[in-house]
Formats: structure tokens, sequence, C-alpha cells
């Protein structure tokens, strides 16, 4: 998959050289949620959000017939992904809990190709879309936390971070994830005068991290068999996911 994605990158890439022209570029706001995508339902959402400007580039001057329609969009965006979570655990009587988080923030490259329309009404003006493309992003800076709360333990030993020593290394986000991410973007539009309202899905192939086979171990559990942790082989841990709601206002034109 990430090989396809990155083919049909090479190839939005050479038809805008050969092709497309600049039309025209603004800005745009995009919150949502995020979270992580896995095997497991310990993960929750928190607040993902898409900053950025875009340029599109048109086929106007094309002969072909589905110039009129067809466009490009890229860009350069500051996006917002992660997850939180909380899990509950019984030992002698004792509840423990751990709970953590990451927020991670990427600079995010997408290549978009749409087709947009519009809509046969009295009122000109009114345009629907629909985009579908692959987006590179690279993690700049981001926040970790991964800590056991035993409640009326105030000792170290009942309440730790999990997988911190307490060193400013052990704490850095992208020294326990991966920084490079590919993912699919599509999304649905309506565009009226210079505003764009989208929505639109981003799902990430890459794995963020890997860890232990936890299903593995609970599936020998319940056959009877004792697992030794050390003993099996990482696998990818989850994937950046994401739904958004975005507005984007047209700042101006490169074609008269």
């Amino acid at each position: 998959m990430k090989k396809i994605l990155l083919l049909g990158l090479m190839g939005l890439m050479g038809i805008m050289g050969a092709h497309a022209q600049f039309d025209d570029y603004g800005v745009k706001v995009a919150l949502g949620t995020a979270t992580l995508a896995d095997d497991l339902g310990t993960k929750s959402p928190i607040l993902g959000a898409n900053v950025g400007g875009y340029i599109n580039y048109t086929f106007k001057h094309s002969p072909t017939a589905l110039s009129e329609i067809f466009y490009l969009q890229t860009g350069l965006n500051l996006v917002r992904r992660g997850n939180s979570f909380q899990e509950v655990y019984e030992h002698d009587n004792t509840l423990s809990f751990r709970e953590g988080y990451h927020h991670a923030y990427y600079v995010q490259l997408p290549i978009l190709a749409g087709i947009h329309m519009e809509l046969p009404i009295r009122e000109p003006g009114h345009i629907v879309g629909l985009y579908l493309g692959p987006a590179v992003s690279y993690g700049l800076i981001g926040r970790y936390a991964d800590r056991m709360i035993t409640p009326g333990y105030t000792s170290r030993a009942a309440n730790y971070d999990v997988n911190f020593s307490g060193t400013a290394d052990d704490r850095a986000l992208f020294n326990h994830i991966s920084r490079l991410d590919v993912s699919a973007i599509f999304g649905l539009s309506y565009e009226h005068g210079n505003y764009t309202f989208s929505i639109f899905v981003d799902h990430g192939f890459i794995a963020v991290s890997e860890d232990v086979d936890v299903l593995r171990i609970i599936n020998d559990a319940q056959a009877g068999i004792i697992t030794n942790i050390n003993n099996l082989p990482k696998i990818p841990n989850g994937n950046n996911n994401a739904v958004m709601l975005s507005v984007a206002y047209k700042l101006g034109t490169f074609m008269k």
C-alpha cells in the first residue's frame, strides 16, 4: 500500500509538471478527532487539527473533456495527531490504573486529486466536489505520558511512569514513535465564493511504533499457556487516524 501511494504521488507530480497551471491559493483550518487505529479498544480520541496553506492547479486550458472539473491541490500543513487511553487492573482486590497519551505535531505535504462541479440551481456559484490523494508527514515535536496509578498509595513503587527513567531523551515523544507517516486523504467539499467547507478522513499506513503482541498473550492465557513476553516478536502498534471538518479561504488567484 505504501508503494502504491508513493507511485501515485510521483504520478500526480508528473501530471502537474506536464499539464497543470497555477490557479488559486489560500489558507485553511481543520478541527476534528484524532486517534490510533489498532486491535485494542483502550484508545480514545483527542482533538486533532490541520492548519496551513494550499495551492490549486487546474487544467482549464487543456483540450480534454474533464479539464473544467478536474484539479490538483497541494500545500503545507501543521498537523496534530495522537491518542489518549486508560486501562483498569485488579490484583489482590486492589485497583490500579494505567493512563497516558501522546500528542504529536507533524508537518504534512498532501497531493490531492479532485473533481468539482457547479450545482444546477438558479443561484450560481454553489460548487460541490470530492478529492483523494496521498500525504507525507514528518514529526516535529510531541508530548508523551504513560503512567501507573494505584489510589491510596503514594510510594514510587505503586505510582510510576511505565516507559520513562526520567531523562529528557526518555520523555521525547519521537524517541518512542516513528517520525514518518504516509497517509491517504479522502474528502467531500462545498464551495461558495471564497470559502470552501470540507469533511475528510486522513488515515496513516505506517505504524507509529512496535509493541508486544498483546492479543497473542490473551489467546495463550485463555488456552492455559504461560507466555514469556521477552520471547514474543514485536508487531506494528497503531496507525494515525483522523476525521476532520475544515474551512478554507481563497486569498487570491494566479490566472486572469
